[in-house]
């Protein structure tokens, strides 16, 4: 007659342990794969767009652009089914963004958030791009990586922003828009550290009677003069900013 020992009585103890813990271990990823299905949204009848389970967002007015497209999140759920993805690693109840465009693309941002104005903002850069194809970024305002001049390239940035402000704030516009006697087109994509989901997007025309910088949102024109002359007139193209590696990357 076969004696088990003790030893080998612990050892069978012991697999059956390790198979019950691998059952749960599985189970627990099953779970967490139908936890992580993909988040559907859709659209209220007063324009905001909802998860159905209590976070509510807002489409971001003209102007306001992710500065990052990340991984994909959702889908709207309507006739077009809009893909949506995360702003860079943010939190997706606060921000969401439709394909990156690196122009006019969709913006949610979460409807306890406040958007500030382009002077709330407390802007630290702003990349000077050009469109073409894609949108290229020309150069860096603020970082002295153009100018030489980090304090100056600041002040500029301020000066640009006080302008467009008090004309905003007055109802003064500098000219009509659109122009006709556009030389060249470009954008003055604001940044802050403060708000690191989104750029504040004005439009530069260079025209013929002079220089133009226009907010879309208010309809609004200033005449810069020769303030980004320096930038744009001697710019060699960089990187776009939605894939920049700077301090606005997400």
């Amino acid at each position: 007659m076969t004696t088990v020992s003790q030893e080998s009585l612990d050892i069978k103890e012991m697999e059956k342990a390790m198979k019950r813990v691998c059952v749960l271990l599985l189970a627990l990823v099953l779970l967490l794969c139908a936890c992580a299905k993909e988040a559907n949204y859709t659209f209220q009848e007063d324009g905001t767009l909802s998860d159905g389970l209590g976070n509510t967002y807002r489409s971001a007015p003209v102007g306001y652009e992710p500065t990052n497209q990340g991984v994909e999140y959702g889908k709207i759920d309507d006739a077009i089914g809009e893909t949506l993805y995360q702003v860079g690693t943010l939190d997706p109840k606060d921000y969401l963004t439709g394909a990156y465009s690196g122009g006019t693309t969709l913006f949610f941002y979460n409807a306890d958030i406040s958007l500030p104005t382009l002077w709330e903002m407390e802007a630290s850069l702003c990349y000077l791009c050009q469109q073409d194809t894609n949108i290229i970024t020309i150069c860096t305002i603020g970082d002295g990586s153009q100018s030489g001049d980090a304090t100056a390239d600041k002040e500029l940035i301020q000066t640009l922003i006080q302008q467009m402000q008090s004309a905003i704030e007055n109802g003064e516009s500098a000219s009509i828009w659109p122009r006709t006697d556009v030389n060249e087109t470009y954008q003055l994509k604001f940044y802050s550290k403060a708000w690191p989901a989104f750029y504040y997007n004005l439009t530069l025309a260079v025209c013929g009677s002079g220089t133009y910088l226009y907010d879309r949102q208010s309809k609004i024109c200033i005449d810069t003069g020769d303030l980004l002359l320096p930038y744009y007139e001697a710019s060699e193209p960089q990187t776009p900013p939605a894939s920049d590696t700077s301090e606005a990357s997400v």
